[in-house]
């Protein structure tokens, strides 16, 4: 298999899982009062921000396709290196 398809198919399957996470903690954030809710609902926005600039990437590297591969892949993989910085910074904080 390239290290295209595998980029892309880890890519699919950790958007997917960041999605799910992000999911528990709006849920979490609901049930917080105070200082503490606005702190995880500001959190929540930045990773919502950081994901949504997760799958433009996607959508690049799909658009792109392997041919194109080559041209994109260090942006794709410094993008999939900050955000997955920036969930695990937040699975601390959940």
């Amino acid at each position: 298999m390239s290290d295209y398809r595998v980029f892309k198919e880890k890519a699919k399957a950790q958007l997917d899982e960041w999605e799910a996470d992000l999911d528990k903690y709006r849920a979490r954030a609901k049930k917080e009062e105070g200082d503490s809710k606005l702190e995880l609902e500001k959190k929540i926005r930045e990773l919502e921000s950081k994901l949504e600039e997760g799958k433009t990437k996607y959508e690049e590297l799909k658009n792109a396709g392997e041919e194109g591969w080559g041209t994109i892949k260090e942006g794709a993989e410094n993008a999939w290196d900050d955000l997955s910085t920036a969930f695990k910074e937040a699975k601390s904080k959940f």
